[in-house]
């Protein structure tokens, strides 16, 4: 049997790579490219969202952080009141027989102590004494009197210098033999005479001079008696000298004694301590001891007196003092006022020492410084939740012991005070 082949036409197809469509490629670029944009504006976004939430976050902590200082905040208010002056006069005793201070007999302890003490010092001498002396020197005398002759002087004869100013003379009687005739000329004979000036002073200390003799004026022997020095006068002088006087010693002790107690009592003063007080009348006890060295008439421009003294001192605690005051102030004031302790002074008016009860009466005045005290609490509850002006009107209306107010607010954007009451903090200012 006979099988029929039929052939069929077939399709002749160009063998070739596979290449993808233009279209399709240009599709898958923008895809891709869509991509890539989109995770690009993702990130931008992301970023400026995380840049928003810090802002806000800042935001909030910053308004939180002031909510918080608000919740704590505080004000100080700080007044001065109004002060009164104080003044007491009061008398007291000062004594060693007590241990502490005694209000209702108004005795004050106190305690002994000795000191001793030696100086020396110098002082001006006031009296004046003259101490003077003539000069004296030697005059030789010639005679060459013709004919010759010979010439007795008699004591006390005077010799003029040849500037005419100064005289001098022999206090001895002079004999001067007569002269002689050489080779038919006149060779004087003379003699050496001690003499002295007429008056004290530096001024006859003159140099070698020539001399007359003015008792022999107008006698025919005046040009032919004569004298000469060789050498100058010496010895001459005239001054003041101050002397001690009786009542220079008696001053000069004084004087010492007075200053020797000073010095002890300074001494004590440096060895006590700086709360112990010594009045004048403090000395209960003295031992003193004082000479000069030199006695009445010496001459000597200075002199020195020495001395010593021995002291027994009353001395008193200033707190103790200031304690008693105290007490004197607070018995005379209300219980309203406060002393300002810090400002209570006081003066001492009159001591006077008893020696034999060995105690002291001190009168004294005190000044103080009082004012009227505030309730806190009452205070803090008129101003809580209030502004300064507010606070400034209740203080003028409702305090008139207040004098004037400072008012500080924390932080510094807080305008009222707060309503605890415990966020209000009140100082007190007293002044100087």
């Amino acid at each position: 049997m006979f099988k029929i082949l039929q052939i069929m036409p077939q399709k002749i197809l160009d063998i070739l790579p596979p290449q993808p469509e233009l279209s399709k490629l240009k599709k898958g670029k923008i895809k891709n490219g869509d991509k890539n944009g989109d995770k690009r504006g993702d990130k931008k976004g992301k970023k400026r969202s995380s840049f928003l939430r810090k802002i806000v976050l800042v935001i909030a902590l910053f308004f939180g952080l002031i909510v918080l200082i608000s919740s704590r905040a505080q004000s100080e208010i700080t007044f001065q009141p109004i002060r009164d002056s104080l003044n007491i006069i009061e008398e007291l005793k000062i004594s060693p027989q007590v241990e502490d201070i005694d209000f209702g007999n108004k005795i004050i302890p106190a305690e002994f102590f000795e000191v001793e003490k030696e100086a020396w010092q110098e002082f001006i001498s006031t009296g004046e004494s003259s101490r003077e002396e003539k000069a004296q020197g030697v005059i030789r005398v010639y005679n060459s009197h013709n004919p010759p002759t010979p010439m007795t002087l008699k004591p006390e004869t005077r010799f003029l210098s040849s500037d005419g100013s100064k005289y001098f003379y022999s206090p001895e009687r002079i004999y001067i033999p007569a002269a002689k005739i050489e080779n038919n000329k006149i060779a004087p004979s003379f003699i050496d005479v001690q003499v002295k000036a007429m008056e004290a002073g530096e001024d006859y200390n003159i140099g070698p001079s020539k001399f007359s003799l003015p008792g022999l004026v107008g006698t025919v022997y005046y040009y032919t008696i004569y004298g000469e020095s060789s050498s100058p006068m010496t010895g001459g002088f005239k001054e003041q000298i101050k002397t001690v006087t009786e009542e220079n010693i008696e001053n000069a002790k004084n004087s010492l004694n007075e200053s020797l107690l000073k010095q002890a009592q300074d001494s004590l003063k440096e060895s006590l301590t700086k709360d112990f007080v010594l009045l004048p009348s403090a000395v209960f006890d003295k031992e003193l001891e004082s000479f000069c060295l030199q006695k009445a008439g010496t001459e000597t421009p200075q002199f020195i007196c020495q001395g010593k003294i021995k002291i027994k001192c009353l001395a008193f605690k200033e707190s103790s003092l200031k304690e008693i005051s105290k007490k004197f102030v607070l018995s005379q004031i209300s219980p309203l006022e406060k002393l300002i302790e810090e400002l209570l002074s006081f003066e001492y008016l009159q001591d006077k020492a008893d020696l034999e009860k060995e105690e002291i009466t001190l009168k004294f005045k005190i000044s103080a410084q009082t004012y009227k005290e505030i309730d806190e609490e009452t205070f803090k509850l008129q101003i809580k939740r209030k502004t300064q002006r507010e606070i400034e009107d209740i203080v003028f209306n409702n305090f008139p012991e207040i004098e004037k107010i400072k008012i500080k607010f924390w932080p510094f954007w807080i305008r009222r005070t707060s309503n605890n009451l415990d966020r209000i903090k009140i100082k007190l200012d007293l002044g100087g």
